[in-house]
């Protein structure tokens, strides 16, 4: 008899993991593995991960080197001044259906809501905040789509043993496999998902920072390594 998870390890190499990786997070958002199965495939695959970041010659990037993940903008806000963090009743594994919002959204300029800096007329880049392997993505959502992130891309941070998590993109500009320096471009702001798509919706860029416990993303508050990068950011800027 094979078991559900037995599906997900056969023939697992550093080399296979991130498509892996990406299918098993498609089950956990679309809710049909079980969670404790989902949690021990992910424990299982952390190492793997760590050995291709590591033969990819990933570059390590402690979070005090992290970058603000928003590139070509004009001017930005965080949602309720960066306070809108909660992490009450979150669960990981709840997939699509998650309570709370253990994240920062960070709105661009765009009254109009055409995706594109009112300013610069441009899309606004997301990148990533750290160095790390993309494990996975999502490029196919359309509205009338029920996927509350939209299109989003899911960073593993080998340095810090963490997952990333950057939501309603317009565009996504990377795959499962990527190996990624903190400032590599990944995608653009958009407003897509379940509810940013409608009229009230914002164009921002959902952001959000697990720390993985035996294979279980907790979230973590991390406002103030937002803040020193976009402070950073501004320096360099000018």
């Amino acid at each position: 008899m094979i078991l559900a998870g037995d599906l997900y390890s056969q023939n697992l190499s550093s080399n296979n993991v991130s498509v892996l990786w990406d299918k098993l997070d498609k089950e956990i958002i679309n809710g049909t593995i079980d969670d404790a199965d989902a949690e021990d495939l992910m424990e299982e695959y952390e190492p793997y991960i760590v050995k291709y970041f590591k033969q990819q010659n990933g570059k390590e990037v402690l979070k005090s080197e992290w970058v603000f993940p928003l590139n070509n903008y004009t001017s930005i806000y965080y949602r309720e001044n960066g306070n809108d963090y909660r992490d009450e009743n979150y669960d990981y594994f709840q997939g699509s259906d998650t309570r709370g919002h253990p994240a920062h959204d960070i709105m661009i300029l765009d009254e109009n809501k055409d995706l594109l800096d009112d300013s610069t007329l441009k899309p606004v880049d997301v990148v990533s905040m750290s160095s790390g392997v993309v494990v996975a993505t999502d490029t196919t959502w359309a509205p009338g789509s029920l996927l509350r992130g939209g299109k989003y891309v899911k960073i593993f941070d080998v340095t810090n043993m963490g997952l990333f998590y950057y939501s309603h993109l317009s565009e996504v500009s990377v795959r499962p496999g990527d190996v990624l320096n903190a400032g590599d471009k990944i995608g653009e702001v958009g407003r897509t998902g379940r509810k940013a798509i409608l009229k009230p919706g914002k164009t921002h860029l959902h952001v959000s920072f697990l720390i993985s416990e035996d294979g279980y993303p907790l979230p973590q508050e991390f406002i103030n390594e937002l803040r020193n990068a976009e402070k950073n950011n501004n320096l360099n800027n000018k």
